[in-house]
């Protein structure tokens, strides 16, 4: 598919509607995802600009007037009383994951994670702090083995029991962006409820600057086993962008967790102006 028109038709866009527009690819090679999310990433651009909104500034007035705990969206989403829990045995692990999507209404306390890896533990809370969900996630696994079945299992749990609170996304926002920093790391994340399940990310992980082999007392191979196991079971599409590395990996593990957070709350947030309908020409993202 050719997509140079692309350029043409913003342009006079541009030129017709007196606006600064700037549309730059950062990466995709497949010409109907590439026309497909110039429109989106425009449509979504253009309707923060009309709401005065800055997808990264959550204190602003006109954040909080559309967004805020006092907002028709804030209550919106509590009566909807999303919820998802899971639990599951196997010889490896014994997993209970519950999350509420209450906005953290009973504040921290009502984030307790316990998987006897406290880099997953830190890394979940964060998320869970940022995404304004109550969660509870307790897993006792194989840790005289290695990380590997605790961290990977409750991964997939939370990405399922997430996938369930969701429900049918109809009426939701569906997409956000957001950046998290922690330390010297800053990481911005992109995502999309899609049902389509997608992750891209340039984390220095492996391949981080001082060859370190663990983030706390998770093994770095399966932190990148984690975001994976996470986004896959929850359906949706991230791409991850580290803006900066952090002086270990652990903080920018961490700066990811405040970015993934931050973009599910507002994912997951109830746009009134959809009056229940799905975000997607199809009107579904079940098929």
């Amino acid at each position: 598919m050719k997509t140079q028109f692309v350029e043409t038709f913003f342009t006079n866009v541009a030129q017709s509607s007196g606006m600064d527009i700037s549309l730059v690819k950062v990466r995709g090679d497949n010409g109907h995802h590439v026309v497909e999310s110039a429109f989106k990433a425009f449509s979504r651009a253009l309707r923060n600009l009309i709401d005065g909104t800055d997808t990264n500034n959550y204190t602003s007035d006109e954040f909080e007037k559309m967004w805020g705990e006092k907002s028709v969206s804030y209550t919106a989403g509590l009566e909807l009383c999303r919820e998802g829990k899971l639990e599951r045995s196997t010889k490896e692990t014994s997993i209970l994951v519950h999350v509420l999507m209450n906005g953290l209404l009973k504040g921290s306390d009502s984030v307790q994670v316990d998987t006897g890896i406290k880099t997953m533990d830190e890394f979940v809370a964060i998320l869970a702090k940022e995404a304004k969900m109550s969660v509870e996630v307790k897993c006792n696994g194989d840790l005289y083995v290695d990380d590997h079945h605790t961290s990977e299992d409750v991964s997939i749990a939370l990405g399922q029991v997430l996938n369930t609170a969701f429900g049918t996304k109809a009426g939701l926002n569906r997409m956000w962006c957001a950046t998290g920093t922690y330390g010297d790391a800053e990481v911005e994340v992109t995502m999309d409820l899609s049902n389509r399940p997608c992750i891209t990310h340039n984390l220095s992980l492996s391949s981080n600057p001082n060859d370190e082999e663990y983030a706390g007392d998770l093994s770095i191979e399966m932190l990148d086993h984690v975001l994976e196991s996470l986004v896959m079971n929850s359906k949706s599409t991230v791409h991850i962008v580290e803006n900066k590395a952090g002086k270990t990996v652990l903080e920018t593990a961490m700066a990811t967790a405040m970015a993934y957070g931050a973009a599910l709350r507002m994912c997951a947030a109830v746009d009134p102006r959809r009056a229940g309908k799905t975000a997607s020409s199809k009107g579904t993202l079940s098929v």
